[in-house]
């Protein structure tokens, strides 16, 4: 389980003021003071933006997803003034790892499927990081972008919404061919 409290006290003597500024306020937005170990309480098919699926901690969003035939879609909000080159994200065959450079990570979960780690990427855009992970197999429904230590996934509301979503998007595919 991570700890997001870690990220409450981080400084280091090799920095200047201003990035200093940036990490404590980016580190005070993602993490969740006052807790020492956190229950991660998942809000399981609660829709954000454009019925992306939300996953929220303590009443605030951590991450939104969404996934087509052939990715997995995770937008994170970072806090403002983080600039793109403090950004550290580590993708690999089933894990994913995000965080401010030079700190503990605060996503350090498994992924709800295997990828292509190779052709997965991650873009920041008018104050929005999307994480883009490539399904390694094409069509494959993800119960969840990340596994958490409870294990939680969506209902199954929504995952037979998703199922059926994917399957338009295939007839779709198969037909425009």
């Amino acid at each position: 389980m991570v700890d997001y409290s870690r990220f409450d006290h981080i400084d280091s003597d090799s920095e200047n003021e201003n990035e200093m500024k940036v990490r404590r306020d980016a580190t005070r937005a993602i993490a969740n003071p006052g807790t020492s170990s956190p229950s991660l309480a998942k809000q399981i098919a609660k829709k954000g933006k454009e019925g992306r699926i939300r996953f929220e901690h303590d009443g605030r969003t951590v991450y939104e997803w969404e996934q087509t035939l052939t990715e997995v879609n995770i937008y994170i909000e970072p806090p403002p003034g983080l600039p793109r080159k403090m950004i550290d994200i580590k993708i690999s065959h089933r894990h994913l790892t995000v965080g401010v450079l030079n700190t503990p990570p605060f996503i350090d979960e498994d992924t709800g499927g295997p990828l292509k780690a190779e052709e997965s990427l991650w873009t920041l855009v008018d104050g929005e990081l999307m994480i883009s992970l490539q399904k390694m197999n094409k069509a494959e429904a993800w119960d969840c972008a990340l596994r958490g230590p409870s294990g939680e996934v969506l209902d199954d509301f929504t995952k037979e919404e998703t199922r059926k979503k994917l399957m338009l998007e295939r007839f779709q595919e198969e037909v425009g061919r």
